[in-house]
């Protein structure tokens, strides 16, 4: 199937958001914000939307997502990416939350409880051993549309970040995958990326059946 493979713009932010939660819905068939904005009245694609607006998403922002548009000029597909020289690796910063709170108008109370809901699963502190990657240049939020899939689609969005990240100086690429999602795991190890890291259920309170994390050694990088 015929692909073009560019930089995401602003008016991506819908389908973005969109595919920000298809990717996490593999065997664990939920998004990693989704306890904490149980009695916020906030569904996930939006708060997703709001993060991307407000550059509040510490794992990708709009112009670091890569489009993958299939024959017909749709959209099928985005894949994002982030380094992990961050000083807070989670998702969400507090600075971050602040923007987003503000944006969607949340109370003090409803901001409260979401807020003790996120760190008891990420953390207090972005520094935490599970929020760790062997890779400089991470692999986030990589999904192609459900009646898309099977057709290989996904490496050419990942064969995109590998020159950005090697244009730019970086010597790896790392992605994640969900532990037990062996779909992902051997289709990244089709393309060089190795198993370099595993953070089972206890590093997430038995919350979460771990990640994996996999890295791609660019060559010839200096």
């Amino acid at each position: 199937m015929p692909v073009n493979v560019r930089p995401a713009v602003a008016s991506d932010h819908r389908f973005l958001a969109e595919m920000m939660y298809e990717s996490m819905l593999p065997v664990v068939g939920r998004g990693m914000f989704d306890a904490a904005l149980e009695g916020t009245g906030v569904d996930p694609i939006t708060f997703h939307e709001t993060l991307l607006l407000n550059e509040a998403s510490n794992w990708g922002q709009i112009d670091s997502f890569f489009i993958l548009e299939v024959e017909d000029g749709t959209p099928g597909g985005i894949m994002g990416a982030y380094f992990n020289n961050q000083p807070d690796l989670r998702p969400l910063t507090a600075e971050g939350f602040e923007r987003v709170a503000a944006k969607l108008n949340w109370s003090k109370e409803v901001s409260q409880g979401f807020w003790r809901k996120y760190v008891s699963f990420f953390g207090f502190f972005g520094t935490a051993p599970q929020l760790q990657h062997p890779g400089e240049y991470i692999l986030e939020f990589g999904a192609v549309r459900p009646d898309l899939r099977g057709r290989m689609l996904y490496r050419h969005m990942v064969k995109a970040h590998i020159e950005r990240a090697k244009e730019r100086g970086y010597k790896s690429v790392g992605s994640t995958g969900v532990e037990g999602n062996l779909v992902v795991e051997r289709a990244m190890g089709r393309l060089g990326f190795e198993v370099r890291a595993r953070f089972g259920p206890e590093h997430y309170r038995g919350m979460f059946p771990g990640m994996v994390r996999l890295v791609y050694d660019i060559p010839d990088a200096t």
